[in-house]
């Protein structure tokens, strides 16, 4: 007694199902960039196709030349080649062998923007030790698999903290639409915040901030305000510099912004004293 075959009538309807499930997902990649008019990396594109069959049907765009990936960006860009034109895409080769489109001065363009303003930081991460955890009251929010409570205060910053059971305090500071100029009166309302949180946490084991530690922050300096917009790019630089640095359009504030990634871990004051102090150091000869 012999098995029963699918028939190939089947398979074929099968195999064209599959077809015009590849040709709707490569359809609506188009579409989507058409109508967002700008360049969109995977999570855009939503979450209608599987990352898998979207991944693989933009690299089929892409070697076709229908889609350009932009170069040297962490996550990945895509445009449609009628783009790569603007002044924002034009440092985009064609990967269709078809030539190269013109060439793009970036750095022209970052040294055409005004500079003037001050250093500054955001996103700050910093923290400190307490041994005795029984000062949290109501609002904690426990996490198991890290072992540690959470809460956020909504202060004059938006500030998370968490509290490790092996006694170390995180406290998060997101302030990247207000960072911190790097001057006396900026250090000064950093200062004031941390003295927020200190007080929030109401024990008195919380040691004052001065003695809290850096973890990490975001170094910045922005460029004045651009009329007319500026250029929607986003590069991350980590093989040349032994910090994160980056160049973005922030486009809710419309001014390009050049930042660093750093980790001092140092104190509070330690910091304080060399930034308060810097214009102090004899400078090198050369420098």
């Amino acid at each position: 007694m012999t098995k029963n075959k699918i028939p190939v009538r089947f398979n074929d309807k099968l195999n064209d199902k599959k077809e015009c499930w590849k040709e709707y997902c490569s359809g609506y990649i188009l579409s989507t960039l058409r109508i967002a008019n700008r360049a969109l990396n995977y999570p855009d594109f939503g979450k209608r196709y599987k990352y898998g069959t979207l991944r693989n049907e933009m690299n089929k765009l892409a070697k076709h030349g229908k889609i350009l990936a932009l170069p040297k960006e962490c996550p990945k860009r895509f445009i449609l080649p009628e783009w790569a034109h603007r002044p924002e895409y034009s440092c985009v080769q064609r990967t269709d062998k078809k030539g190269t489109v013109g060439r793009f001065d970036f750095l022209s363009y970052l040294e055409s923007l005004d500079w003037s303003s001050p250093l500054a930081v955001h996103d700050l991460r910093l923290c400190f030790s307490v041994y005795q955890l029984n000062w949290k009251g109501i609002g904690w929010e426990y996490h198991k698999g890290s072992n540690s409570f959470s809460r956020r205060f909504d202060l004059t910053y938006p500030v998370s903290v968490q509290c490790y059971d092996t006694g170390s305090v995180m406290v998060n500071v997101k302030c990247s639409g207000r960072p911190f100029e790097l001057d006396f009166d900026g250090l000064l309302s950093l200062t004031s915040l941390l003295g927020e949180v200190r007080n929030s946490l109401h024990a008195l084991c919380i040691p004052e901030p001065m003695v809290w530690r850096i973890v990490q922050w975001h170094l910045n300096r922005d460029s004045k305000k651009i009329k007319g917009g500026g250029l929607d790019v986003n590069l991350t630089f980590r093989d040349f510099f032994e910090d994160s640095a980056q160049f973005y359009y922030k486009r809710s504030y419309g001014k390009m912004r050049a930042e660093v990634v750093q980790s001092p871990k140092r104190s509070i004051k330690e910091v304080f004293e060399d930034i308060l102090n810097r214009d102090d150091y004899p400078k090198k000869e050369g420098s």
